[in-house]
């Protein structure tokens, strides 16, 4: 049977990731819940500040506080979903968390590791070698394998497949960084999988919330164009 969204996941697996991520999103007509945003610590320096320089009102201010949160829970959905995604590829395993090699997808054969970030943050320099040396360990225990540092979004849109060059230390060709479309061919072994991922993102989302959603042609040019923009 041929598959509806991609080829290299099942329909179900596809629709089980996009679910992930939209049951982050709040319902339509959902109450402000203010005993939650409390929780979190609303900050009331701030709050002045931007009501003042914003010209805003205190509701307006809760409103986009309240956006601001979910947001931060949405976004780290969308790196899930990647890591969900990839994982359930055929002789790919998602090793989820608390796995012992602390990484975040293996090959089914051990020959390659992946550490998966959706975005490229400039990591500090005790963060980025505590990573480097969890893979380099990886690569010691398995001499046969490469290990990549791998996140989705570069920082210029680029995609690339490079020896992880760090400080003074000796290149390894196993140690390697890798983003963007790369990652998604190095898994499933095609060059246009993540472009294919994005396109069927609107027809699972539809079906997912149960609304039949049309983008507009002239919307879908300007996404597309916002597509190439973000991922070369």
């Amino acid at each position: 049977m041929t598959n509806k969204f991609v080829k290299f996941v099942s329909d179900e697996h596809f629709l089980k990731c996009v679910k992930h991520v939209v049951s982050a999103y709040p319902p339509p007509g959902q109450k402000l819940d203010m005993a939650k945003l409390q929780r979190n610590t609303l900050d009331p320096f701030k709050m002045v500040f931007d009501i003042l320089n914003g010209g805003t009102t205190i509701s307006a201010w809760i409103k986009g506080e309240e956006i601001r949160q979910k947001d931060k829970t949405i976004n780290n959905r969308i790196g899930e979903f990647h890591q969900m995604l990839l994982g359930g590829v055929d002789g790919w395993v998602n090793l989820g968390t608390g796995d012992e090699t602390k990484v975040d997808l293996r090959k089914g054969d051990n020959t390659i590791f992946i550490e998966l970030k959706n975005k490229f943050n400039t990591p500090n320099s005790d963060s980025l070698s505590k990573v480097r040396e969890k893979l380099k360990s990886l690569l010691q225990a398995y001499p046969n394998s490469r290990a990549y540092w791998a996140y989705i979004l570069d920082k210029n849109g680029e995609s690339y497949d490079v020896i992880w060059k760090y400080g003074n230390e000796e290149p390894d060709e196993r140690l390697r960084k890798i983003s963007g479309k790369k990652v998604y061919e190095l898994i499933t072994g095609d060059p246009k999988a993540l472009e294919a991922v994005w396109k069927a993102l609107p027809k699972a989302i539809s079906k997912v919330i149960k609304k039949g959603i049309k983008i507009p042609d002239s919307e879908k040019i300007k996404l597309l164009g916002l597509f190439k923009a973000s991922i070369k």
